[in-house]
């Protein structure tokens, strides 16, 4: 699994930082190797500096978060755990 916090200006300041720390909590401390929930194998994660998502009609829409495929618009760090959590546990 991917995940792509993105650290634009806007995004910065509606709470990307604590979403991406909340990522790094689960990536070493979750997901461990003596984890039963995930392997870190599983989980990719990284910034961008801008996904451009924002733009247009999607200006309220900070901070954005990619899982995979999927675009989760005003992500909090609660929602984008669950979110991660989810997807781990069903590739155990």
């Amino acid at each position: 699994m991917k995940v792509t916090v993105c650290m634009g200006s806007r995004c910065t300041m509606m709470g990307a930082n604590q979403i991406y720390d909340q990522l790094e909590y689960i990536a070493k401390d979750l997901c461990g190797p003596e984890s039963e929930i995930c392997s870190s194998k599983n989980l990719e994660i990284s910034i961008s500096k801008c996904l451009n998502l924002c733009k247009g009609d999607n200006t309220s829409k900070a901070p954005i978060v990619m899982i995979d495929d999927e675009i989760v618009y005003n992500a909090t760090p609660q929602v984008v755990s669950e979110k991660v959590m989810d997807a781990l546990r069903k590739d155990l």
